[in-house]
Formats: C-alpha cells, sequence, structure tokens
C-alpha cells in the first residue's frame, strides 16, 4: 500500500503527554489508508445549501464535511458518551485528531451544528456511503443464502423537545417519550435502520426493512428470523404473501391456547438448562388458517447479580418456522439463537458505541447519528474480523495485504 499517512506507530506514554487512546493509531490507520474513509465521505454536501439563482455567501469553515464526518465516527468509537463532552475529553488529544487527518477536534458547538442540518437527501448520501463500505468490506452483499434478522429497540429520550419523540411502547420507561429504532442483519453486519416515532407498530419496521433490503442487494432474501414481538396474524399473512420462510419466536401461552396434545415423555434436554419439545404442525394464531412447525422451549435462566433471592426463573417460549429444508428440534433452536448477534448489537450500540444518548432536538439530526453509529459498528465488526481473528486463547495478526 503507497502513500501511507502514517508510516510507523509508535505507542509511548511519557509524562504529561499520557493518553487513555494509546492503542488508537492503529485503527486511524485502518480508517484513513486502508479503508479511506475521508475519500469515501466527500459527496456529503451537509454544509451546502441548495439555492442556484441566490447562492448563500458562507464563510470557509474550518472543517469539510468529511472531516466532521470521520470525527463524529471516531468520537464514537472512543468511547465519548455524549457530543458535549468533546470539549473536556478531546480539547488536548492534537496527536489523536492529527492521525484523522484533523488539526484538531472540533468543539461540541460544531458537532450539534452540523447534525441538526441534516435533511432527507444528506441522509441518503451517508446511507449510500455506509452501503458502499459494506460492498467492499463486509460479507453482507456475497451471500448465495440470504439470512435476514430484523429487530428494534426503543430509545428513551430525556427532553420533551425531541422532534417525533412521543409516548409509545416503552416497557423500561413507561409513560416517557421515546423513538423505536429498527435494524436489518445479515452475517452480523448492520445492512438497514430506520428511526420511528415512539407509537410505530412492528409492522411498519417489518416491511420497511424487507423492502430497503431487497433494493439493497442482489440476492433475493431468502430466511427472515425475527424474535415474538412481530408475531401477529396480519404478518403472518404478510410474510405467506412475500413467499418468505421464517423462523420466528412466539408466545407460549398463545401456541397452548390452540390446546395442541403434548406427551411428556417427548421432551428432549437440550443442555442442562434447556428443555425442548417437538411439537409438528399446528396453529400459532386462531386467525390464521396456516400451519407452521413449531418447537416448544423451556430454559432456565440464571439469577441476575442484583437478585438478592437468586431465583432461577423459567423462560418458556415457541418457536415456529416454515423453512424449505426440515431441521431437527435441536437444529432448529440453534439455528434460531444465530440471530442473538443482533441482540448483542443494540447491547453493544446502547452501552460502548452510545446509541441511546440521542444529540439533536431533530429527527433527521438523530437519525444521522445512528447511521454513524451503525457505521462505527460495522468498520470495528470489520477491522476485529480481518486483522485480529481470534484463533483459540491467542491473537494472530494477518499480514496487511497490497
Amino acid at each position: 500500500m503507497k502513500n501511507l499517512h502514517i508510516r510507523d506507530i509508535l505507542i509511548q506514554f511519557d509524562g504529561d503527554d499520557l493518553s487513555k487512546y494509546g492503542l488508537f493509531p492503529l485503527f486511524a490507520w485502518y480508517l484513513v489508508d486502508y479503508v479511506r474513509l475521508l475519500q469515501r465521505l466527500k459527496p456529503l454536501t451537509v454544509k451546502r445549501k441548495r439555492n442556484n439563482q441566490n447562492p448563500v455567501k458562507r464563510r470557509t469553515p474550518q472543517f469539510t464535511e468529511a472531516q466532521l464526518g470521520i470525527g463524529i465516527i471516531c468520537i464514537i468509537l472512543l468511547g465519548i458518551k455524549r457530543l458535549g463532552k468533546i470539549n473536556r475529553l478531546l480539547k488536548t488529544e492534537t496527536q489523536v485528531a492529527n492521525l484523522i487527518g484533523l488539526k484538531r477536534f472540533f468543539d461540541q458547538a460544531t458537532a450539534h451544528r452540523f447534525l441538526n442540518e441534516f435533511q432527507l437527501w444528506h441522509l441518503r448520501q451517508l446511507e449510500r456511503i455506509a452501503d458502499n463500505l459494506a460492498r467492499d468490506f463486509g460479507e453482507a452483499f456475497r451471500q448465495d443464502i440470504v439470512v435476514l434478522d430484523i429487530d428494534s429497540t426503543t430509545h428513551s429520550v430525556e427532553s420533551r423537545k425531541r422532534e417525533k419523540a412521543v409516548v409509545g411502547y416503552n416497557k423500561k420507561n413507561p409513560g416517557k417519550p421515546c423513538y423505536q429504532w429498527s435494524v436489518g442483519f445479515i452475517r452480523g453486519e448492520a445492512l438497514a435502520h430506520k428511526l420511528y416515532a415512539g407509537d410505530t407498530t412492528c409492522k411498519h419496521h417489518l416491511k420497511d426493512t424487507l423492502n430497503s433490503v431487497t433494493k439493497k442487494i442482489p440476492e433475493p432474501i431468502s430466511i427472515v428470523r425475527l424474535d415474538g414481538g412481530y408475531l401477529s396474524a396480519e404478518l403472518l399473512n404478510y410474510i405467506a404473501h412475500r413467499k418468505l420462510s421464517v423462523a420466528m419466536g412466539a408466545r407460549y401461552d398463545w401456541v397452548m391456547a390452540q390446546k395442541p396434545e403434548i406427551n411428556p415423555d417427548k421432551w428432549m434436554s437440550y443442555d442442562e438448562q434447556t428443555m425442548i419439545y417437538d411439537l409438528g404442525m399446528a396453529h400459532v394464531i386462531s386467525t390464521v388458517e396456516r400451519q407452521y412447525r413449531i418447537i416448544l422451549v423451556i430454559k432456565e435462566q440464571e439469577p441476575f447479580k442484583g437478585d438478592r433471592r437468586k431465583r432461577v426463573k423459567k423462560v418458556r417460549y415457541a418457536i415456529l418456522e416454515n423453512l424449505p429444508l426440515r431441521l431437527d428440534a435441536f437444529a432448529l433452536y440453534q439455528f434460531y439463537c444465530g440471530r442473538q448477534t443482533l441482540e448483542n448489537f443494540f447491547k453493544e450500540a446502547k452501552n460502548p458505541f452510545n446509541a441511546g444518548k440521542m444529540p439533536s432536538e431533530k429527527f433527521r439530526g438523530c437519525e444521522a447519528y445512528l447511521q454513524f453509529v451503525i457505521m462505527a459498528y460495522n468498520l470495528f465488526e470489520w477491522f476485529k474480523k480481518n486483522f485480529s481473528p481470534h484463533n483459540g486463547d491467542t491473537i494472530k495478526w494477518r499480514p496487511f495485504e497490497n
């Protein structure tokens, strides 16, 4: 690889120059020289006004859109919980800023203004950049059999002034205004996402994500994996209309309400905590005529650290499927559990990547920030896959290829 802006990386801690971001130079090399993120972000036109007849004269900004974009991605990766903490935490980190092509880090006001200026066409520009990155470095666009995982999460907001933040389905913080964030995953990579008002139902999430992913990838979607929150007669009919194969969670009591015949001797032990019962073809909802293959799952859940009584809770649920291949009960359970990478994404996005801290009162600004979060997450995942693959208890570094 020629014309590297970082030729040698020396990590040194000495007196006043001490930095907690000591390992960041390697990732900065990856972003700037390997991914060439600055060049990829150049199509962004956030700070340019659409007024050809009477163009607005603006002073030359200190930071270009590409510099602001890579800066926000790096701020997310550096673990800065809020953009409001940029001034305090990154004011003296000039050498870290130099590694990504900045003279210094911009202040919090500049970051907020940048996000607040996002409009719909800017979001589409940013989405195209994210898709090109996934096409060049990811695996989602190279699948012959496309397995799409879809899930959504609730983002509680701290102010009622947030645009489109309304009281809706908010299990952890009932009564608080919130957003709904839906994400579609293929091969552990976030490929499509959308932010909704807090009172938007799951049926909109599913249809929008399916349509978005269908337009992006070359191969048709083969299988969709969903959790039990999406189960409804309308969505099952929609999936049947689209002729999709599905592996989906279902409420245990809904299946048992159909009064299936259960033989206690046919329960099978998957492991010490999990019992599985193959129910075969059965109805899951009385208003849906079509039958689905169903297995029942009873799993002992370890007590949480804060539970003083140390109670072992038993979780009961069902898994339904109409897959083209017949899987035994254990294989179906393992296949469905593969969607846990999506659950882990939401945990990491809200904690290490701080997606839960909405930085803008404007809805488009929050959408743009979440797109930057997804780009940061995917870039970090590709970095781990390409440069630090795990082999047992050791980490072997692949040589950098030209």
